[in-house]
């Protein structure tokens, strides 16, 4: 059963989330945020397939907008990760609130940037029991960096120099387009929904990009111990090297897992097979870790 509901985060601003309860599942109820990607909310073409299966197996979970997202008040192509993080930390806050949510079991799920958000949150806040971390990337600016010839990059970082200038001067921030460049072909259907979905259709103000280039989730990953934290990639990643993920597995503490899914790149892991994997190790890991945090 869903149920549409707001909270309030940063400056007052109202964001608007879907919970979604298990069914004819009786007694308090581990929480998980679900944190979706870039342009991504409530509505995301990936968040309502997790969020339905999730609360199959038993969980209460919650989607929502971030600020200036889908349904929720705030400026608009804005993805400023800091300002993502607050959101992520207040909707975990409303969730403990909601009858039959027991408030020591929360857990997040996060994919994309919303895999680095998630992974950010896990590091900073001790609510966060159990993380699972989608594709996520372990630092925004060096993930910008790779998806760019040498001469691209030095670009990029000239118009966000131009424009943080622009900003001081004049209190507005210029637009980046395309956030990263083309790059092989993702299956039609991905695209296709990705894009009817999304709700950063008219690109990135640059302001965001200078956030971006400065995010770095890796630096605070290894407080998560002795928390449990997943980490999900796709072997053939041609968007996010696999690296990220590796790398924040190997600077995490334990209880820590790293799943790599073979013969399938980054969006294509959200397609049929690879998703049902990708699920099934999810909850599979959520089961083992918040009945722990319950018990505790």
């Amino acid at each position: 059963m869903e149920k549409k509901v707001n909270f309030y985060s940063g400056p007052g601003l109202k964001l608007t989330a879907i919970i979604e309860n298990p069914p004819a599942v009786k007694g308090k109820k581990p929480g998980i945020v679900i944190c979706n990607g870039p342009g991504g909310g409530k509505d995301g073409f990936l968040v309502e397939e997790v969020s339905h299966w999730l609360a199959k197996a038993g969980y209460v979970a919650m989607r929502f907008d971030y600020r200036g997202i889908g349904d929720s008040e705030g400026p608009r192509n804005r993805l400023i990760p800091l300002e993502q993080v607050e959101d992520i930390g207040n909707a975990l806050t409303f969730l403990q609130q909601q009858p039959g949510v027991d408030p020591a079991r929360m857990g997040l799920w996060g994919a994309a940037t919303g895999g680095a958000n998630a992974t950010y949150v896990a590091g900073i806040d001790q609510r966060v029991k159990c993380l699972v971390c989608v594709n996520g990337m372990r630092d925004l600016g060096d993930w910008l960096r790779v998806t760019r010839r040498y001469w691209e990059w030095l670009e990029l970082l000239k118009l966000v120099d131009d424009d943080r200038l622009r900003r001081v001067m004049t209190g507005s921030s210029e637009q980046l387009e395309t956030l990263v460049p083309p790059r092989p072909a993702t299956p039609g259907f991905i695209l296709k929904q990705a894009a009817e979905r999304s709700s950063l259709k008219r690109g990135l103000t640059l302001e965001s990009v200078d956030a971006m280039i400065h995010f770095k989730p890796e630096t605070v990953v290894a407080k998560i111990a002795p928390r449990a934290a997943l980490w999900v990639c796709a072997r053939l990643d041609t968007l996010l090297p696999i690296e990220h993920s590796t790398t924040m597995f190997e600077k995490a503490g334990e209880p820590k897992k790293l799943h790599i899914i073979e013969g399938v790149e980054h969006h294509a892991l959200y397609s049929e097979k690879p998703f049902k994997e990708m699920m099934d190790v999810s909850v599979a890991w959520f089961k083992e870790h918040l009945k722990a945090a319950n018990a505790g």
